[in-house]
């Protein structure tokens, strides 16, 4: 009977520890990174930590808005709170496209996605990687990072950002020009498909967006930063009626404005 006992006794003390342990690498495994806690995985976000996302926790992606068919990028993720903290971490997804951490310390890879390699223990800031598909269209990206002294700290979701993939074949760069300058579409009037050509004579953030005639946003067609060199995107008004349409160009300082019909 004693024997008994005691064999009783040492399964269940070997019960509780596979339990504490268990226990303890459920709420430690986040300081090495965990994947699949964004929105692209579960409908509220980390359902690790809890079920409600916490708004002092400041979460946000930084990156170009229009990319080119398999090229990469550099992004940014910051997490922070509106106190201090000693835990937290990051997790970073993508709908297609490949990431990677590029020259960055404290993240890593895991099963796809950015997370840290350690905890973060206050206001963090790093640049990743997106290599865009082959393939235009548009790209989701997902984030949400944790920020507390709590064990497991509290989390928060930052905003999705969309990012639209072109076609390389679209834009192309041939030769540097001495100047910034817009010209004219080709052809015009057009239905529905018209090419616009500019040129940018230094690296600048480049916007050529496209507006009614009373000044709505209809479409924009670069939102990214360019080399020195000549430029041709063309501008698709299938979904358009037809009518007198403006198209914008503005590279730092330089700003121009001219006009398109389109005639269907």
């Amino acid at each position: 009977m004693l024997k008994f006992n005691k064999k009783k006794h040492i399964f269940s003390f070997i019960t509780v520890l596979l339990l504490v342990f268990s226990i303890s690498f459920i709420v430690y495994a986040y300081s090495s990174g965990v994947a699949g806690c964004t929105l692209k995985t579960h409908s509220t976000g980390c359902n690790c930590h809890s079920t409600t996302a916490n708004t002092s926790v400041i979460v946000s992606l930084s990156g170009p808005d229009t990319v080119l068919t398999g090229s990469t990028n550099d992004f940014t993720f910051t997490v922070g709170s509106t106190g201090s903290f000693t835990r937290g971490g990051i997790d970073v997804a993508v709908s297609n496209g490949t990431l990677d951490i590029g020259t960055s310390t404290g993240i890593k890879i895991l099963s796809g996605e950015v997370v840290q390699s350690s905890k973060f223990t206050g206001a963090t800031t790093k640049t990743f990687t997106f290599t865009a598909p082959s393939t235009s269209g548009t790209v989701i990206m997902y984030a949400c990072g944790s920020a507390g002294s709590s064990n497991p700290p509290p989390w928060n979701n930052a905003s999705n950002k969309t990012i639209v993939v072109k076609s390389s074949t679209g834009i192309e760069n041939n030769i540097t020009p001495v100047s910034f300058s817009l010209n004219q579409n080709y052809p015009n009037p057009f239905n529905p498909n018209t090419t616009i050509k500019f040129q940018t004579k230094d690296l600048r953030l480049v916007t050529l967006k496209v507006y009614n005639i009373i000044g709505k946003e209809v479409a924009t067609l670069v939102n990214e930063n360019l080399k020195a060199g000549n430029y041709e995107v063309t501008f698709d008004g299938s979904n358009l009626s037809s009518g007198i349409y403006l198209y914008k160009i503005k590279a730092g300082n330089f700003s121009e404005v001219k006009k398109m019909t389109l005639v269907k």
